[in-house]
């Protein structure tokens, strides 16, 4: 092997040599889930990989940021991430009452390139631990102290643990919350007197009702909170026999409170029982009053039908005995009544002969006129008279009309 080629040998093993020994500074790759910050060697250029891969190192500086951390106050050891220390936040509500609160909050870092250079560059943080002490913390601090003023330890303990949950939530994500002082008098809960207090409330936009917020310190900086939760309120000891007091005085309020609607409630339906009752008794009534005045109409109306159809009855018979009385005028205009004369002309008849009959006559009768086939001459005349006597009154012609049963003649 000649010089030169020993030469080249010993340089190209020289250089696979360096290659290897300084290849991490070479070369560099962003894991998945992770955003790099790069530091050019000589220009000192900022640059920022955003995408996962293998890309050119070139001997200069890089830092490495997750792009979302979970953030941990909490009093004891919570996952992976966490520290084995107490990080909960110590609160003061209005009545004085000190808790400590643990909880945590999910934060996702910059997603745009310009937003990661700036929290180096502008801001001055120089990896997410340093973020996470300067600005992280204190947000979520100032949060958790600012809602923990607007209201006690009693109320966070019950009806308003779900305001200060998302109050708290709102400040970490808008800001804080600009408030008022107000003065007000309320009963007190274990005492029941009446007592002054001044209390602080959220100001709110006239117009929208919308919170008035302050200064944002994570405004502008791609930087976003979520999945916040609070996990525990570890109440000082002296506390929660407060709480427990004052929660065992409004419990007794709420009773009594209750009893008295209770009570009042019984009066209520008993008044409304009664009134019940009388509206019933009411209804009855008018019932048997409609009916009465339902079975009187029913009379009524039962009379007027009566009364129409005996009226109409009336009416009938009026026209039936004028129609018998126009037809027996016609008849006797017709007739002269013949029929009925006879009938009483036989009956008048019949009554004297009858009483003729009866006479008593002498057995033996000497001189006067004779006999006529057997009948005497003075019964004869008698009857004849009496016959006379009775179609004159009667009015009945017992003549035979002239030509009556002589046959026509046939003409020749």
């Amino acid at each position: 092997m000649s010089f030169t080629r020993q030469v080249s040998f010993i340089v190209l093993l020289l250089l696979v040599v360096l290659a290897v020994v300084f290849s991490s500074q070479i070369l560099v790759t962003n894991q998945r889930g992770q955003y790099q910050i790069k530091q050019a060697a000589i220009a000192g250029t900022m640059s920022v990989r955003m995408a996962p891969g293998m890309y050119g190192r070139w001997f200069g500086a890089i830092d490495t940021w997750n792009k979302a951390e979970t953030f941990y106050f909490t009093s004891e050891y919570d996952g992976a991430g966490d520290v084995a220390e107490d990080r909960s936040m110590e609160v003061r509500f209005n009545d004085g009452s000190l808790t400590h609160i643990s909880g945590t909050a999910r934060i996702t870092m910059p997603t745009d390139e310009q937003d990661a250079l700036n929290l180096i560059v502008k801001e001055g943080y120089r990896s997410y631990r340093d973020l996470e002490q300067k600005l992280i913390l204190p947000t979520v601090r100032n949060a958790l102290r600012s809602t923990a003023n607007l209201m006690s330890a009693r109320e966070s303990y019950s009806e308003k643990r779900l305001d200060f949950i998302n109050w708290a939530r709102d400040q970490i994500q808008n800001g804080l919350y600009s408030t008022e002082e107000i003065t007000r008098e309320v009963t007190d809960i274990v005492s029941g007197e009446q007592v002054t207090r001044t209390f602080k409330r959220i100001k709110r936009n006239e117009a929208t009702s919308e919170p008035i917020y302050l200064f944002n310190p994570m405004a502008g900086l791609g930087i976003s909170i979520s999945n916040f939760e609070i996990k525990t309120f570890n109440y000082a000891e002296k506390v929660q026999v407060q709480i427990a007091a004052q929660q065992e005085a409004l419990m007794a309020v709420e009773t009594a409170r209750a009893r008295a609607k209770e009570a009042e409630q019984k009066a209520l339906t008993v008044e409304a029982e009664g009134k019940a009752d009388v509206m019933r008794v009411k209804y009855e009534k008018e019932q048997t009053k409609i009916a009465a005045v339902v079975l009187a109409e029913q009379g009524l109306e039962v009379a007027r039908l009566e009364r129409l159809a005996a009226e109409e009855t009336r009416q009938r018979d009026i026209l039936l005995g004028q129609g018998e009385a126009e037809r027996k005028r016609l008849v006797m205009a017709a007739d002269g009544a013949l029929a009925q004369k006879l009938e009483t002309f036989e009956k008048i008849q019949g009554q004297w002969a009858a009483a003729y009959a009866q006479r008593n006559v002498p057995q033996l009768v000497m001189g006067g006129a004779g006999a006529v086939g057997g009948t005497d001459q003075g019964t004869l005349d008698f009857s004849q008279a009496m016959q006379l006597l009775v179609a004159k009154q009667l009015g009945l012609d017992l003549s035979i009309p002239a030509g009556a049963g002589v046959a026509k003649q046939p003409r020749q």
